[in-house]
């Protein structure tokens, strides 16, 4: 069954790229071999590593290994998969604006079931494009809807998540060499409120810069940008959707800072959640940064340096950041449980929309 869905996913991911290709064409155009940015990334990951590895006392490592509270751990996990249920019903509130509405344990299902993707496929766009081809597919919508409904959800969440950051920040003033976190969140803040700036105006830019019948590949991009614009603009909520929304997003945004601030605690090196929560989301930005394989090095640099401004050595500082990485793992591998579920007819549904035209 899991081989099935991953043939079936690796083939008609060929499908997702006839959408978003323009953008790809265009590197090729511009000569960006993908084989030496793949080899770039590596080489990134490693350099990272060796010189976060290089800093830091490797023959603490293991006695600080052995001090974590195992059992605090499990019951994080716990909570971090709970807080995922949470994810699932504000994405699924999302969806249903979109016209894909369907259960509560349906969401589950797909939302794990991208989550499980995210371990092996490119980090941002992995597992999302799962979460968005199940359900465009399941529904029998267009690809760019269901993923503009999975990036909303993503972007409430960091949202929320900034918001938390910017009052601890404002508590408890930090800074990294010399320069203030502060203007982090400011810049953070404007680079979301010049996004929100290019959806209003979108239409504008659609109508002088988009040219029907040509074919170039900035045309194919510009229309692409153009089609998922207007698929936004189709997004109907509720004040009383809008306020659930809000109300689970900082829900799961404090429960996720709790979470990762206890593993401090799990090692014997807690530091306090308002500093914590001034740190994680800066941190969370930067693994977001598509510059290494999976966030896997970038994590360990800001998290080593990170701490280091609340008090914590290299060394321990280090395997709180691994601990932190294991834990995101094994609330991905959850979805697992969730992949056999998954139907194997996605295709033939999304070929002819009008058997699912009933559906609730």
């Amino acid at each position: 069954m899991i081989s099935q869905i991953s043939r079936r996913l690796s083939t008609d991911f060929c499908e997702i790229c006839k959408i978003y290709v323009p953008l790809s064409n265009t590197m090729r155009d511009m000569a960006v071999s993908r084989t030496m940015l793949s080899f770039f990334r590596l080489a990134l990951t490693l350099l990272l590593l060796f010189l976060v590895f290089h800093s830091v006392d490797i023959s603490r490592i293991r006695g600080d290994l052995h001090a974590f509270d195992r059992v605090s751990l499990l019951l994080l996990l716990v909570l971090l998969w709970a807080g995922q249920l949470v994810c699932s019903e504000r994405w699924r509130i999302f969806a249903a604006s979109f016209q894909m509405r369907g259960s509560y344990l349906s969401f589950v299902q797909m939302y794990f079931t991208g989550m499980f993707f995210n371990i092996g496929l490119p980090s941002l766009i992995g597992g999302d494009v799962v979460k968005a081809y199940i359900v465009s597919k399941k529904y029998g919508r267009p690809l760019q809807v269901g993923l503009v409904s999975v990036l909303q959800d993503r972007a409430v969440g960091l949202v929320s998540l900034l918001f938390y950051g910017t009052l601890a920040i404002l508590v408890s003033p930090i800074g990294w060499r010399g320069f203030p976190l502060w203007m982090a969140y400011f810049f953070s803040w404007t680079a979301f409120g010049i996004c929100i700036w290019a959806v209003l105006k979108g239409e504008k830019w659609h109508s002088r810069l988009v040219k029907q019948g040509r074919s170039t590949p900035l045309q194919k991009l510009l229309q692409t940008i153009a089609r998922f614009h207007r698929d936004l603009g189709t997004c109907r909520l509720r004040p009383a959707e809008i306020s659930r929304i809000a109300f689970y997003s900082l829900l799961n945004s404090a429960l996720v800072l709790w979470i990762f601030r206890q593993v401090t605690v799990a090692a014997g090196h807690a530091v306090p959640i308002v500093s914590f929560s001034a740190l994680y989301p800066l941190v969370t930005l930067a693994t977001m940064l598509p510059i290494t394989l999976g966030g896997l090095g970038v994590r360990e640099w800001f998290y080593v340096e990170a701490l280091s401004l609340v008090g914590i050595p290299g060394a321990p500082a280090l395997v709180i950041s691994l601990a932190t990485s294991a834990l995101l793992l094994l609330c991905n591998l959850a979805g697992l449980v969730f992949l056999p579920g998954i139907p194997i007819d996605l295709r033939p549904r999304a070929e002819n929309p009008s058997t699912n035209s009933g559906r609730p």
